[in-house]
């Protein structure tokens, strides 16, 4: 589904990312853990070029994604940023059917599919649908924000630190909703995270980053059980 070959980016003297490789299989939860400053979202953003990397390459079900207009690539792939990246002055329907709309899918299915989404996600067409961003709660903001990811239905999502604005009840809460929803089981996703415990709780496997280079690769349960250096015990605590 996704290859990353050799990937790497440098702003001024700083080499954020050095020689990254990995694959992401169909259906894969990959979680690129790390502490900040460590990689992780340059590496993301450089999958759906929202930055371009300096060497390398990314390929998406084997075409060379640099092949691909950037707009093109984004709208299959959905986004999800830490604090949502919610037009202010959208309402909660129409925030959810930016990329619909911009795939000229008809008004009624746009709705329907909206409101399909928002009910999964606890909202209500209702109570919501006609709501601004800055009249939500900020548990609320963050599920229209997965919504609008979700709503035209793109095989892979890309999450940068989704659940890391909430509050640590909130934050529970909706971490296991998205780990339940079967939405997200069909998706292939790779996600940023800095906290250990969400990214064992949510992957399929976790690429450890520090210094802009995999420390390690592998399943939760191989991390934990043959930590690769002295840098991954301390970092999983173990």
């Amino acid at each position: 589904m996704i290859e990353v070959r050799n990937l790497g980016k440098t702003f001024g003297n700083v080499h954020a990312v050095q020689q990254i490789s990995f694959t992401v299989a169909e259906g894969e939860n990959l979680i690129l853990l790390g502490t900040s400053g460590c990689g992780k979202t340059t590496t993301l953003k450089m999958i759906n070029r929202l930055l371009d990397p300096d060497e390398g390459t990314v390929l998406l079900n084997g075409t060379d994604t640099a092949t691909i207009p950037p707009a093109r690539l984004r709208r299959g792939m959905g986004y999800v940023l830490q604090h949502t990246g919610l037009f202010p002055h959208y309402t909660v329907a129409e925030n959810i059917a930016v990329v619909p709309r911009l795939q000229h899918w008809k008004k009624e299915d746009v709705r329907a599919r909206a409101a399909a989404l928002m009910q999964k996600l606890g909202l209500t067409w209702q109570e919501h649908a006609h709501m601004y961003p800055h009249q939500l709660s900020g548990g609320q903001q963050q599920r229209v924000g997965l919504a609008r990811a979700l709503a035209a239905d793109p095989p892979v999502l890309l999450m940068d630190e989704p659940f890391g604005a909430l509050d640590p009840i909130t934050r529970n809460r909706i971490r296991q909703e998205f780990s339940e929803l079967e939405e997200f089981r069909k998706k292939t996703i790779i996600m940023v995270t800095h906290d250990v415990q969400e990214a064992f709780a949510l992957a399929t496997r976790v690429c450890l980053m520090d210094k802009g280079r995999i420390v390690q690769m592998g399943t939760p349960e191989e991390l934990q059980q043959r930590p690769a250096n002295e840098f991954v015990r301390a970092f999983l605590k173990l």
